[in-house]
């Protein structure tokens, strides 16, 4: 390339003298050599600086584009991972029977979940509990909470149908009753639970959707189904039989709710079941090989409805709200000698909203053994529990609650000594 631009220049300087009849002075021709000597330094400089580019090139090809590719990736991938959580902290005062007698500074909840979402489909979450009486799903993940594999409309035959349809797999908590979503100090409007607070979370599979029902001008049916370990030994359920859950809800009219679950723990053999109610999850006097069925009915009616969702309860617009449930329990053993243990447990609940900012809230609730039998119902040997909460909340911002509540809890039954153990309660809760 150097060669022919030289040539070039040669020749336009030859051909533009020519016409002068070759009468260039030496002056002429000593400023024609310095440009053609400028232009040659120039051409060096030129391909120099194109010989870099090309071994940088190369390099960046080489060790370079992978990091590129990386910072790309990453890139997009932190912008599929969402972060949130949930903390409460606060006062507790019970009587001489009571957790905490002396009064305590606590953290009775704080969860932090990540949830990665790589396509439009499926969603992994990852959920920790880092309250201060943390325990764990096994010895090797004591923080572990949930984890599972979430996938929605994974069926696209289904898209244009009356039929939607969702799926978990892993550990996560079943959805059984009303209370599901909000017994934990946070959601609930209350700073406790109910008496029994029926409650299961599992490794499982989990199937969900609605049916639509508007061509015969009814609202949609919902539905939940699952099968899961059902024992509470850790890691694999170590080959005993497996539990089943199944939920229908409805909405009749548009502050109605109702639903209606059963689960099935299949056969436990000597574990301790994954479900717990009041508490209460370990087998019968004498039992080695037993099951647990429970039932529940629950329903909820919004006065004033606003627009936000149902859960969780304590953030509702609504000017006031009631809940009602219902439900029964069973265990079965077939054990020579030991005794089947069967109850029924309830609750009504109340929220008003005072103002936008201020709340009050009210709950009766027991659960209530039959056949004069006793068991460790909420750590009290008794037949019959039951609890009167009352309480109220403001709202200090829009995520974060102080939450007053008071609980006066009562134990009956036969050779049954009342407990001291009433308490207060004095939180402030957050979600982010």
């Amino acid at each position: 390339m150097k060669k022919l631009l030289i040539a070039i220049l040669v020749l336009t300087c030859i051909f533009s003298y020519a016409q002068n009849s070759f009468a260039a002075t030496d002056e002429e021709i000593q400023a024609l050599k310095q440009q053609v000597q400028q232009l040659m330094q120039r051409i060096e400089k030129l391909e120099s600086e194109q010989a870099r580019a090309k071994e940088e090139l190369v390099k960046t090809k080489e060790s370079g584009s992978l990091g590129a590719a990386l910072k790309v990736d990453l890139s997009n991938s932190l912008s599929k991972l969402k972060i949130k959580g949930r903390f409460a902290t606060g006062y507790y005062k019970s009587g001489s029977a009571g957790s905490f007698s002396s009064g305590s500074f606590e953290m009775p909840d704080a969860k932090i979940q990540f949830s990665y979402q790589p396509d439009e489909i499926n969603t992994v979450v990852l959920r920790f509990k880092l309250d201060n009486g943390a325990t764990g799903v096994s010895a090797t993940s004591p923080l572990l909470d949930y984890f599972y594999l979430s996938s929605r409309d994974f069926i696209p035959s289904l898209k244009d149908t009356p039929f939607s349809l969702s799926g978990r797999i892993g550990r996560f908590k079943l959805g059984f009753g009303e209370e599901t979503w909000s017994n934990n100090i946070v959601d609930g409007a209350l700073p406790s639970t109910s008496a029994a607070n029926t409650t299961v979370n599992d490794e499982g599979l989990e199937l969900a959707g609605k049916i639509k029902l508007d061509k015969i001008g009814l609202n949609s049916l919902g539905w939940v189904t699952s099968v899961s370990d059902g024992n509470n030994t850790a890691g694999s359920d170590s080959g005993q039989g497996k539990a089943f859950m199944g939920k229908l809800y409805y909405t009749p009219i548009d502050p109605l709710y109702l639903s209606a679950s059963y689960y099935d723990s299949g056969r436990l053999k000597s574990s301790d079941s994954e479900i717990s109610i009041a508490g209460l999850r370990t087998r019968p006097a004498g039992a080695t090989d037993w099951q647990r069925n429970i039932w529940e009915f629950d329903t909820r009616y919004d006065f004033k409805k606003g627009k936000a969702p149902l859960d969780p309860l304590v953030y509702s617009d609504s000017k006031a709200i009631i809940r009602l449930s219902y439900g029964g329990f069973h265990d079965i053993t077939s054990t020579a000698g030991s005794a089947e243990r069967a109850g029924d447990f309830a609750f009504i609940e109340g929220m008003y909203n005072l103002t936008r900012k201020v709340y009050a809230a009210g709950r009766y609730s027991y659960v209530d053994l039959k056949d004069e039998v006793t068991a460790s119902l909420n750590s009290v040997t008794a037949n019959r529990y039951d609890r009167y909460s009352l309480g109220m909340g403001y709202r200090w911002s829009d995520n974060t609650l102080l939450k007053l509540g008071y609980d006066w809890n009562k134990e009956t039954g036969s050779s049954t000594q009342e407990a001291s153990n009433d308490q207060l309660t004095a939180i402030v809760t957050t979600q982010f």
